[in-house]
């Protein structure tokens, strides 16, 4: 592939926040390989602050901004070189034929993938033998494998500005929060499964009466305000607080990037986290398609995983839309988060 020919790329993320979080080593790599060409990105309206300060990306398209009809003609008017869909789906697809661009690259698992992508990759990502960055990175790979090894570098960092700092450094002066703060996001869209939201607060209670001068900051969405007071109230102790988020995600960053450990399950905030390389203690499920070998944080070997179902074997776990928490949640899975949660608070 003649890198001289390539003016423009686009490259299409359209799913969830962490989805997106594990995007960003393909967006810095395809960057570097091409520094000339100008690089768009396309994603959700909600993902926007993620990326909006990262240096290498050029413009950002939020979807949502556009009718269909609209978006699929704005595509063709771009006239880019590359069409890049590190997620596919009926529309995507749309998009990709639309670009007109000579080279399609998309993963290929569906009979519909090889009348889309060119140069498409075949990729079996529900068997999740490696981290999706990694399964994103090989379709950056396919674009061109000689430029790829050559630059080969692996950033994935978020860029906070001096008013998401100032909001997090603002929270933790006004409620006096120490050196030994806990981050803790009860909250999940439902991708994978959660304790729920008693056990979170019996838990934190615990962990609480365990670590002298410890600060808890419960985080959520300005819409969730109500349900993280709740929790709160549950756990009755003194230096428990909420951020309830109403503006820019990058200020739940700030507050992440501020504190000493991260407690979460899989869901965006962990991903955040994880970026900023954060102490992290995370539950996640023993299913193939949700498991950390594929869904864990990325280039952070402090991440504490811990696997309710991989601990209680006897129990077996249901999975389904119905089932969003787990039943081999006990007092020896409890035990086994509180240590992991003591151990990286006292380190």
């Amino acid at each position: 592939m003649n890198s001289k020919n390539i003016k423009r790329i686009i490259i299409s993320r359209t799913d969830k926040i962490g989805d997106l979080i594990l995007s960003i080593p393909s967006f810095f790599m395809t960057k570097k390989m091409f520094p000339d060409a100008e690089l768009i990105i396309l994603v959700r309206k909600y993902n926007y602050e993620i990326l909006k300060n990262l240096p290498y990306i050029d413009r950002i398209l939020k979807i949502d901004d556009y009718r269909q009809e609209t978006l699929l003609e704005k595509i063709k008017y771009f006239n880019a070189d590359v069409f890049i869909a590190l997620y596919n789906d009926k529309f995507i697809s749309k998009l990709a034929k639309a670009s007109g661009a000579k080279y399609k690259i998309g993963p290929i698992s569906k009979l519909s993938s090889f009348f889309t992508y060119n140069k498409g990759v075949f990729q079996k990502r529900s068997k999740s033998i490696k981290n999706e960055a990694e399964y994103n990175l090989d379709l950056i790979y396919k674009l061109n494998p000689e430029k790829y090894n050559e630059n080969f570098e692996i950033n994935n960092a978020l860029i906070l500005t001096e008013e998401n700092l100032n909001v997090a450094s603002l929270f933790y002066k006004n409620n006096n929060i120490g050196n030994k703060s806990l981050v803790v996001n009860p909250f999940m869209g439902g991708s994978a499964k959660n304790i729920s939201d008693f056990q979170y607060a019996n838990l934190l209670q615990k962990i609480y009466d365990r670590i002298p001068d410890l600060d808890i900051i419960l985080t959520c969405h300005i819409s969730e305000e109500e349900r993280g007071e709740k929790i709160i109230s549950q756990i009755n102790r003194s230096r428990v607080f909420l951020f309830a988020n109403g503006g820019s995600i990058l200020n739940l960053a700030a507050i992440i990037e501020k504190c000493k450990v991260f407690f979460g399950g899989s869901t965006g905030p962990t991903h955040i986290a994880g970026t900023l390389k954060k102490d992290i203690v995370a539950i996640y499920p023993n299913r193939k398609t949700q498991h950390p070998t594929r869904w864990g944080t990325f280039n952070n070997p402090n991440v504490k995983y811990i696997i309710p179902d991989d601990i209680n074997k006897s129990i077996k776990e249901k999975y389904s839309k119905k089932n969003k928490l787990f039943s081999s949640y006990d007092e020896k899975v409890e035990s086994v988060i509180l240590d992991s949660l003591e151990e990286k608070l006292n380190n």
